[in-house]
Order: C-alpha cells, then structure tokens, then sequence
C-alpha cells in the first residue's frame, strides 16, 4: 500500500506539473475533481487517473504539431529528402538536402506560410543541373523563405514529361527561437547612461525615448545595448545581421576590428523608402550597438545602390564625426 500511495503522489505531481504546461484550464478543473473526491479509495481514484491522464496526454499529443513533417504526396518519389530531425531552427536558418532517384532535370520549391510577411515563394533552382543527385536549398528567413508558425514547401521534380510532388512541413515555434525578437528582429535592453563616460569631444550622453541613448555633441548617433546580433569578422554574419535588421536594400563595406578584436566596425548603405542612408555601425562583444548617420538623401534606388556604395566608400575618411565617435567606442570599451 506505502508504494502504491508513493505512486500515487508522483502522479499528483505529473498531473499537476502536465497541466502547467500543456492541458486547458477544463483539463486542470477535472484533474482536480478527480484528485479531490474523497468517497472513493486511495487505490480506485490511482488506477482511474492514471487511466484518465494516459487519455489526456495521448490527446495533446495528437494535437501537438510535429517540428518536421514529409508527405510523398505523389506516385513518383523522383527525390527523397533526408533526415531533418536534429536540424536547429534557432537562427530561422534550414538547410535541407535530398537525393535523386532517377534522372532529374528540373525542380521547383513553392514557398507558403500565411502569416509571415512574405507569405508566397515560387523558386526554380538554377543551380541544379539535370542528372544531379544530391542538392541543397537554404531555407532562411533573411532569403524570405523560412519564419515563424508553419512553413510549407512543395518540391517539385520534373524527369521528362513527368512530374513527383513532396510535401515538407517545418514548424517553427517562436518560443523556440534563440532571439527573442520584435519587428525588426533585434531586442533592445535598457542601458545605464552612468556607465558611459563624458569628455570635451563629445559632451554629455543622453537618454532617448526608447531606450537609446545618443550624444550631446555628436549629432545622429544612437546607442543601444541588444542581447544577440551574432556579428563577427565573418561577412556572412554582418549581412545575417543588417538582413533582420532592415527590410530593404542595403549595402556595406570596410569591416573593421576595434581594440583587438574586443568590436568591430563598418559602414551601411540602406534604402528606406525614398530616401537612402549612410551610416557607420559599431558593435563590441559587451552587446553595445551604435549606429553613427553621416549622409542622407534622395535619387537613390535598388538599381544604382551599389555604386552609392562603392562611392561613398572612398570619403570615409573625410567624415570628421568619424573620429570622434570612433574616440568614444574606444573609450567605452577601455
């Protein structure tokens, strides 16, 4: 009977935890119901709930969404997709990868997930060449063809005058996701402006509305602090980062290390709307984020937007507030 009570125990435990986390406030009043009637024996009301918990939890887990899912939903099976199941979603990134199984001359990826902000993508591979056997397509939110909730995908595969369909499902949980993101995908911390030194160059630093912080004396620079940006001196993280960052055209040159290596720096092109900016951006491995403006205008566009780029490039030496702010970075990292 002590084991049976032990057992019993426990399972009030795993009910009560179970609830917590998964079953609905309808689920928690019966458990309890169950748990609390007192006119039947420790031993009936231990083999009822089990039996009761063993349905509930069978239920969730037939409502409970698979991460990865592959249909085969056509006759053919011209490809076949390997295993998904240890990928990691946490930077909205999946590379997926199949094989061929007969000679294969083109294939298509249609793209769907109704509440992302780019809901549709039809994509022929340019890359794959017929007779190809095994190929790669880069699932990512920056490629605007991964986000949050479920992603669909049907691949297309043509081999002659036939064609074979798979469906593959990628859900993607935003709890999950290792940034904890708003719009922009960048989430800002408070920061302390006690922390930051004054001096001569540029004066005294000054809180701003939402939670950056700019400078008395140096005109359009914001600081903020963020808890992820995955920058390093690897290109591909800086367009990983401005690619989240903005939804729009940019362009960057002259990465940089700071204080050895303890930051790094370069400068950003973007579009917004009809205007373009040029700024330089800093960043240090304490989570500081500064964005410095130096020019805006008109007259630019996605068709002459690299060569701004390339332009602008050669007068970054001639931007004076360049060297006071990048006075004031390395100040703040010694």
């Amino acid at each position: 009977m002590k084991n049976k009570l032990n057992l019993f125990l426990l399972f009030v435990l795993v009910i009560s935890l179970s609830s917590c986390f998964w079953a609905s406030k309808d689920d928690i009043s019966k458990a309890k119901e169950w748990l609390l009637n007192e006119e039947k024996s420790l031993e009936e009301q231990f083999e009822e709930n089990i039996a009761k918990f063993e349905e509930i939890e069978k239920s969730l887990e037939e409502q409970k969404e698979e991460k990865f899912a592959i249909n085969y939903i056509w006759e053919n099976k011209f490809i076949e997709i390997d295993d998904l199941a240890n990928k990691d979603l946490t930077k909205l990134e999946l590379e997926i990868t199949w094989k061929t199984n007969t000679n294969v001359d083109k294939i298509i990826v249609n793209f769907s997930n109704p509440t992302s902000n780019f809901p549709v993508d039809n994509y022929t591979l340019k890359t794959f060449k017929a007779g190809d056997k095994t190929f790669l397509y880069r699932a990512f939110k920056k490629f605007e063809t991964l986000d949050y909730w479920k992603n669909t995908y049907i691949i297309e595969a043509y081999s002659w005058e036939e064609v074979s369909k798979v469906e593959l499902i990628v859900n993607v949980e935003k709890e999950n996701v290792l940034i904890n993101q708003d719009e922009n995908n960048i989430e800002s911390e408070i920061l302390d402006i006690s922390s930051l030194p004054n001096g001569d160059y540029y004066w005294n630093p000054v809180s701003l509305w939402n939670w950056k912080v700019t400078y008395s004396d140096i005109k359009w620079l914001s600081i903020e602090q963020i808890s992820w940006t995955g920058i390093t001196l690897d290109s591909d993280s800086i367009n990983s980062f401005l690619a989240s960052k903005y939804k729009s055209w940019f362009f960057w040159n002259s990465l940089r290390p700071i204080s050895w290596q303890e930051g790094v720096s370069f400068y950003v092109i973007r579009l917004e709307w009809e205007k373009y900016y040029y700024e330089k951006h800093y960043y240090t491995n304490s989570w500081f984020y500064w964005v410095l403006e130096l020019e805006s205008w008109i007259w630019i566009d996605v068709s002459n937007i690299s060569g701004k780029n390339n332009e602008l490039k050669e007068k970054n030496e001639w931007f004076v507030i360049v060297t006071i702010a990048d006075m004031l970075f390395k100040k703040i990292l010694n």
